[in-house]
């Protein structure tokens, strides 16, 4: 499984929020490194989704807090495109308790998942609010 690569071309020009998005990708490639793992028990497996799920809403969050301090004009769409994401995570968790799922196989899909969504999202959406948040100071 390919790992996700920070490039600077990725930034937002926001120094909190390249951070996150930096350190979402680190969660989503060690959550990937587990399913490379022998022996590796489903609760460990577990504590690794639960930690990018986890930090992946934190991370919504703190974009959604800032919509709403400056009155960014797109939340509404912005929103949607999060909580698009985590309905799909949800989704995922949904399937941790079935006997049937191979837990290594979900936390390589939710990894991977995750961090193809974060690309895309910061390329095609987060850019967006970047002139916005930097005339309100954000930086």
């Amino acid at each position: 499984m390919e790992k996700f690569i920070w490039k600077e071309e990725y930034s937002v020009g926001i120094k909190e929020i390249d951070e996150q998005h930096k350190h979402f990708f680190e969660i989503a490639n060690g959550t990937l490194d587990l399913t490379t793992k022998e022996n590796l028990t489903k609760e460990e497996t577990i504590k690794g989704l639960q930690e990018l799920g986890d930090y992946a809403f934190y991370h919504l969050s703190t974009e959604e807090g800032y919509f709403d301090k400056f009155k960014y004009q797109d939340a509404p769409l912005h929103i949607n495109a999060h909580n698009k994401y985590r309905e799909a995570v949800n989704e995922y968790f949904a399937r941790i308790d079935d006997e049937n799922t191979d837990i290594k196989k979900l936390a390589e899909e939710m990894a991977s998942y995750s961090g193809n969504w974060l690309l895309a999202h910061i390329v095609v959406v987060d850019k967006r609010y970047t002139k916005f948040f930097n005339e309100h100071g954000l930086n």
